[in-house]
């Protein structure tokens, strides 16, 4: 049995909640996860999402992890659509704050490390097993400048060769203008879990 490490993040901004960790609780509470997958709630700040994800992985161990975002405030992104990253930046410099009222400006986020790297999870097989099952899911190579893609790098760069991990945006929900529904959602994201158990194993 893969264990598997899943984050999503608390609420930020205008968005009153977040449906990358509310339909992944749901998903978790629910019994659609693999049995052993493992779930944890990241803050929105810059000095402590990694810390969060890292304690995380100390505790579980896991043999592969996905991060999921919500890309809501990302320009010119199809609000029924499922973005899986597949290329982590090393740049902060979005244009506001995180939930602690820290802003980062457009700097490195590791000093004299890679300018990108490459997403260890198998996309692939994650956006085939999606679109099979009637998702819109589509391959991104550019996760932004927020603390999705600082988490992404951050762990790309601590993890890379430990176990196979990504990052995914997920659309808003229904009730923040979105199409998916919370349950629809975390269906999808129960799909990606068991996939990459399966390939895992």
């Amino acid at each position: 049995m893969t264990r598997i490490l899943l984050s999503g993040f608390e609420p930020f901004g205008a968005f009153a909640t977040n449906p990358s960790w509310d339909a992944l609780k749901h998903a978790f509470d629910t019994g659609l996860l693999p049995a052993d997958a493992h779930t944890v709630r990241l803050p929105v700040s810059y000095d402590a999402t990694f810390k969060a994800f890292a304690t995380s992985v100390d505790a579980v161990k896991p043999e592969a992890a996905i991060s999921f975002g919500l890309h809501g405030g990302l320009q010119g992104r199809e609000s029924g659509a499922i973005y899986i990253e597949t290329t982590a930046r090393n740049r902060d410099g979005a244009n506001k704050p995180d939930n602690t009222g820290v802003q980062r400006g457009a700097a490195a986020i590791i000093a004299d490390a890679p300018a990108s790297l490459a997403a260890t999870f198998p996309a692939n097989a994650l956006l085939e097993a999606l679109q099979q099952a009637g998702f819109n899911a589509q391959l991104s190579d550019d996760a932004g400048s927020y603390l999705c893609n600082h988490l992404f790098y951050r762990a790309l760069h601590a993890y890379k060769g430990r176990f196979p991990y990504g990052f995914v945006h997920v659309p808003p929900v229904d009730s923040m203008g979105g199409v998916y529904k919370l349950e629809e959602l975390g269906r999808a994201m129960a799909i990606m879990a068991h996939t990459l158990g399966e390939y895992i194993a």
